[in-house]
């Protein structure tokens, strides 16, 4: 992980006609750190703890929106305004000297996924998962791939998402986000050289 002596904080507000969101992230450096997600969807709070546990990236978000129509807009709005805060909250001097890349499986249970990223300052998503239940309790699960296609078409990551095996959706949702922050967190550790032929990463 980038070794900074201060606390780093980047914050991003979003206001449309239809959400309003202030996102906060820093990186974790007290092990008492915790998260303030205020979201209406505790299924999706649940995720983003996972999230946060595991790439060490502390979350501060506040949201409102029209829920009341369903969750698509808040849902594509928390993945565009926490892309632009991954995208912009890495110190300039540390952009060209992160390690870029970064993968890793995570297990539970008889769910097993994988997560691909290469921080490159261009967007895409490779998403393959399938599961039998659209609905953990009143949130439709198919919004999560608009929460990452919003976070790779804003923090200009490229991202390989893939359910090797599973069954329980709330499992394979869990491994997912898991292997999501162990990802982003190997990626983001410093190298001594720029890991690109053209000398700049993004």
């Amino acid at each position: 992980m980038i070794n900074i002596k201060k606390q780093f904080i980047y914050e991003v507000f979003r206001k449309t006609a239809e959400t309003f969101i202030c996102c906060q992230l820093n990186f974790k450096n007290k092990k008492n750190n915790k998260n303030f997600i205020n979201i209406n969807s505790y299924y999706l709070k649940h995720l983003l703890d996972h999230f946060s546990t595991n790439s060490q990236i502390n979350l501060n978000i506040n949201s409102i929106g029209d829920d009341y129509i369903d969750e698509h807009h808040i849902i594509e709005d928390l993945g565009i305004t926490i892309g632009k805060c991954v995208k912009y909250f890495i110190p300039l001097k540390f952009k060209s000297y992160i390690n870029r890349y970064g993968f890793y499986y995570v297990p539970l249970d008889e769910s097993l996924s994988r997560v691909v990223i290469d921080i490159s300052g261009r967007s895409y998503l490779s998403y393959n998962i399938y599961y039998n239940n659209f609905y953990i309790k009143n949130f439709n699960i198919n919004l999560i791939y608009d929460f990452f296609l919003s976070f790779s078409n804003n923090s200009f990551i490229t991202i390989y998402i893939d359910n090797i095996v599973g069954y329980n959706t709330h499992h394979i949702f869990e491994t997912v986000f898991k292997a999501f922050g162990k990802s982003l967190k190997k990626s983001l550790i410093l190298d001594n050289s720029v890991n690109s032929t053209k000398k700049l990463l993004f």
